[in-house]
């Protein structure tokens, strides 16, 4: 199976993200457990994640594969010709925003297209949010993940689409496993279906991720938005910025998909590793 990544970690090295000593004390540490050999690239993203502590990027990997093993829905499947996610990606917008800011942070941003609550999946909608940390971290690895949802178009009736445990799985990955740190979650036009969501999830989330978290009031202004929080240089044509609409930004990243080799964690599947 091709590796799927798109830079080299020595380029990483030599730039000083990341130290060769510390690549080849984790590849060490590797061999000391069931988890799979990774190819250097895939241990270079763990290090950023964890602004290279070793102790971290260890206990990063561990928790990365577990859950892996423990949710295939969010990990197996990922066939964008597939049903299930090409009804998923009609539903939302789902895009990494191709221009990067001054501090190389990538930004990942989602709304609802379709807010009839019965077309909405919430496993698919995990899925191709993970996937899209594929996209981003293909060619040149960001430093920090910056994260915008804007709840406009849902109700009451989106909250019936919640499932715990698919819900605790996907926070326990974004909080203990992911190879991209998370810098901010931004909610726009966040309403009481925000406000009822957050309290079931919360109960599933660490203080540090919990106060990543800024909710925005549907009166906050795009133009108090690009001041206070993310220029407009980074944001779609409907938010005031100075990218393409949402809709092109999003066939861009279907397209993106698309091009993605199957990926299990540095080409390495689970299964045939024996890590559960």
């Amino acid at each position: 199976m091709s590796l799927c990544y798109k830079f080299e970690a020595k380029t990483l090295i030599k730039e000083g993200r990341v130290s060769q000593n510390d690549v080849e004390e984790i590849k060490i540490w590797l061999q000391t457990t069931s988890i799979p050999q990774l190819h250097d690239e895939l241990i270079a993203l763990f290090l950023l994640s964890c602004q290279n502590d070793v102790a971290s990027t260890q206990a990063t990997i561990k928790q990365h594969f577990k859950i892996k093993g423990d949710a295939p829905e969010f990990f197996t499947e990922r066939n964008v010709d597939s049903e299930v996610l090409k009804k998923a990606m009609n539903v939302i917008v789902c895009c990494s925003i191709p221009k990067r800011m001054s501090d190389n942070t990538v930004i990942h941003f989602f709304k609802l297209t379709d807010t009839n609550y019965k077309n909405f999946d919430l496993v698919a909608s995990m899925k191709l949010s993970l996937m899209l940390l594929d996209v981003s971290q293909r060619y040149n690895p960001p430093n920090q993940l910056i994260v915008v949802i804007d709840m406009k178009g849902s109700t009451f009736m989106h909250l019936t689409c919640l499932k715990i445990m698919a819900v605790k799985k996907f926070i326990d990955f974004m909080q203990e496993a992911m190879p991209l740190r998370i810098h901010k979650i931004h909610i726009l036009n966040a309403n009481y279906i925000f406000d009822k969501a957050l309290a079931i999830a919360k109960v599933f989330m660490n203080a540090e991720l919990l106060s990543q978290i800024i909710p925005h009031s549907p009166k906050m202004t795009m133009e108090e938005f690009h001041r206070d929080c993310i220029p407009a240089a980074y944001l779609p044509a409907e938010y005031g910025g100075n990218l393409p609409s949402c809709d092109e930004l999003n066939q861009r990243t279907v397209e993106q998909f698309g091009g993605l080799e199957l990926l299990l964690c540095g080409s390495v599947s689970l299964d045939s590793a024996g890590w559960r």
